[in-house]
């Protein structure tokens, strides 16, 4: 089967179970690529989930996470998650072998500021890394960031514009970007 079907038929799986478990999921879009995510909140600490196909590049990423959250009290401004990451990245490389698969396990957090003026408005970002002790097969270094606008479009869903970059570097000094540039989404709370 295709790895871009693969890839699809995750995220519906993983859209599909968060139907009855999640707190939240999202979906994001380009030209080239199709993100989902979701995201198990238990009070204090939360587990994360995420696939990413982008046909430009031809390569996808899949990871499942654990982070420490905490806010200010249910409606305060300031919400923010630090915690671990397990990704797998499957990238075409230019070697003799079709496809390359590397995983990596990365440090980082997330956070979310609604301005107090505006509250239907709110800023996001998020970022990763995982370093070379903490990378493995043939990778060296990986780390990822993405900066959000969101609107608040009714009590228990935001859309937004993102702009999201996943950098993964191997052994021999290549680069691939996944994911590169400026998506649209949604996001849903359960």
């Amino acid at each position: 089967m295709n790895l871009t079907y693969k890839a699809l038929f995750l995220t519906a799986g993983l859209l599909g179970a968060s139907l009855v478990n999640a707190s939240s999921a999202g979906v994001s879009l380009t030209n080239e690529t199709v993100k989902g995510d979701i995201n198990l909140s238990m009070g204090s600490f939360g587990i994360d989930a995420g696939v990413v196909q982008d046909v430009e590049t031809n390569s996808s990423t899949a990871h499942v996470g654990l982070s420490v959250q905490d806010s200010e009290g249910g409606n305060g401004p300031l919400e923010v998650g630090i915690g671990i990451r397990f990704t797998v990245i499957d990238a075409s490389l230019e070697t003799d072998e079709e496809d390359e698969l590397s995983a990596a396990l990365s440090l980082g957090g997330w956070y979310r500021y609604t301005l107090p003026e505006a509250n239907r408005l709110s800023i996001y970002g998020s970022g990763y890394y995982s370093p070379e002790v903490l990378s493995f097969s043939n990778l060296n270094h990986t780390y990822t960031y993405d900066f959000r606008l969101e609107y608040r479009t009714m009590r228990n869903a935001r859309a937004y514009v993102s702009y999201t970059n996943t950098v993964v570097v191997y052994d021999d000094e290549s680069r691939t970007e996944i994911n590169k540039g400026f998506s649209v989404g949604a996001n849903v709370d359960f």
